[in-house]
């Protein structure tokens, strides 16, 4: 009698377990549904909507029990940054673009899948280093500069997401290579050491794509960020490219924690 009983108490407690991580990851997915709405909303400027939505977003967030306690502080923060940008009356329509663009990748990450929308910006990121190399060899830097702030405006864009797929370990590599490249003597090392450098930082980015498998690109997504990509570098100067980013970071005072 007791190991009928047991036996019952066992596969009601496995149905229970069951039911509740089919539930979690409804919610998790519409979750990211939402968050492509508030993005989808953002580009044809309807900021109020998408700050409703958010607000319907918060509270469907605290049903989700899946989220390890970095990926909770990681979708907090994009939500806040987001909730921030929109409701900044002086923000421009670029910035609230991004940051719906970014917030919405980083809720992407959070489903588990192999074809994260991060990836699907592998081609323009990888692509402005062909550039960057024919600058370094035909020592152009006006032209080197203006890509270099195409590459890290994309990277900067995709960096939260990274953190919810890409080890710690693959990201520091990656942010130590464009560290060297970012400081002012980066520009007095010889053509073959710079080239070295880019093809470095070139090889650990192709490594960090590799994991994703190849899928269609969202186009609506892609073509808003090339877009506003586009808008940044048109509008900022090298050095205050430089200017704005250590601003964004001290403003911010914190750090997407890295989930692995």
């Amino acid at each position: 009698m007791k190991r009928k009983l047991t036996i019952c108490l066992l596969l009601a407690l496995m149905c229970f377990i069951t039911t509740a991580k089919a539930e979690d990851e409804g919610g998790l997915k519409e979750l990211n549904d939402l968050s492509d709405t508030v993005f989808q909303m953002t580009r044809h400027s309807q900021y109020d909507e998408a700050l409703q939505v958010l607000g319907y977003f918060k509270k469907k967030m605290t049903h989700v029990n899946s989220l390890s306690g970095a990926e909770v502080r990681q979708v907090t923060l994009g939500f806040n940054d987001l909730v921030r940008v929109l409701k900044q009356a002086d923000a421009s329509d670029t910035e609230k673009i991004r940051a719906a663009a970014q917030f919405r990748l980083v809720m992407d990450a959070m489903e588990d899948h192999s074809d994260p929308l991060w990836g699907s910006l592998e081609r323009p990121i990888m692509a402005t280093f062909s550039a960057l190399k024919e600058d370094v060899s035909g020592n152009g830097s006006e032209n080197f500069n203006e890509k270099w702030n195409e590459f890290i405006s994309l990277y900067d864009l995709i960096y939260p997401s990274l953190t919810m797929d890409v080890s710690a370990g693959q990201l520091d590599t990656v942010a130590k290579h464009i560290e060297v490249i970012e400081q002012d003597g980066f520009q007095q090392m010889t053509k073959g050491t710079k080239l070295e450098r880019l093809t470095l930082l070139q090889q650990d980015l192709k490594r960090v794509f590799d994991k994703v498998e190849r899928d269609d690109a969202d186009p609506s997504l892609l073509w808003v960020i090339l877009t506003t990509g586009g808008i940044i570098i048109t509008a900022l100067t090298y050095v205050g490219y430089r200017k704005y980013r250590a601003e964004k970071k001290k403003e911010k005072k914190r750090e997407y924690p890295k989930s692995k």
